[in-house]
């Protein structure tokens, strides 16, 4: 509910001090004052599937060369034992942000010791099409819609979004269009109220953004508005392999 008792001291106030005064309070009430969704950062997790750690993960976010481009990375390291099963993985994800609209460029996918299932995307929006290539020669051209994301790109998207509404925990649904591999599909995503989470990096206010157009895979994202709306928790369920939960031990910004 609006504080109108409040706004209108802001009011008097500000009719002495003029615009400064008044940019000044827009600041302050602003749900997101100080954070940067595209701010740089690099960002420790611990991995767990139920009450089994299986490793970490470490994702960054650094700028590229020319203004508004950025290199997201993600990097995969099992433990001990799941590494006899699985190899190190590493997502890279190099994208602009063009018209406020986040564009990705390219993305790579590498899966230690597995050539069939690491592979590329290279976005060409002069031609709306991108071209798969996997590690181990198989290729695939697919026709670009007017947005598009990678895996990685999606969530400097979803996040963008809600950063950018005016009440982050009610913006309501969103779709957002996936290039993964060969495929494209359409994530429908929802942002609520994400409650205050305890997390080994600290508690955090948080919004939650839920996949909620295919009930067997479940995705749910806690962003930290504090935080420059970095993911603090993520979960990823799947059927028969239940949940795996991502939750964050270390940020420096």
């Amino acid at each position: 509910m609006t504080n109108t008792t409040g706004w209108r001291f802001h009011d008097r106030r500000c009719k002495r001090y003029g615009a400064l005064c008044l940019l000044l309070v827009a600041m302050l009430d602003s749900p997101i004052a100080g954070a940067d969704v595209m701010q740089t950062f690099d960002a420790q997790f611990k991995v767990k599937r139920g009450a089994v750690t299986l490793g970490t993960t470490r994702f960054s976010l650094s700028r590229e060369g020319a203004d508004n481009c950025y290199v997201f990375r993600g990097e995969a390291n099992p433990n001990a034992i799941v590494r006899v099963f699985v190899g190190q993985v590493i997502d890279e994800s190099r994208f602009c942000i063009e018209n406020g609209v986040v564009r990705p460029q390219r993305f790579a996918h590498h899966m230690e010791g597995n050539t069939d299932d690491s592979y590329s995307l290279e976005f060409d929006w002069a031609s709306h099409e991108v071209v798969y290539r996997s590690e181990a020669g198989a290729t695939k051209n697919l026709t670009l819609g007017e947005s598009a994301f990678d895996p990685l790109s999606i969530q400097i998207a979803a996040r963008r979004w809600v950063a950018e509404h005016p009440q982050p925990d009610a913006a309501g649904e969103r779709d957002f269009v996936l290039i993964d591999e060969k495929k494209q599909k359409t994530y429908r995503l929802r942002a609520s109220d994400g409650g205050r989470i305890k997390t080994p990096a600290g508690r955090y206010d948080t919004v939650k953004i839920e996949r909620i157009d295919d009930p067997k895979r479940g995705l749910r994202f806690w962003l930290a508005p504090d935080a420059d709306w970095i993911p603090i928790q993520v979960e990823h369920e799947k059927p028969k392999t239940g949940v795996f939960r991502m939750q964050i031990t270390a940020l420096d910004r």
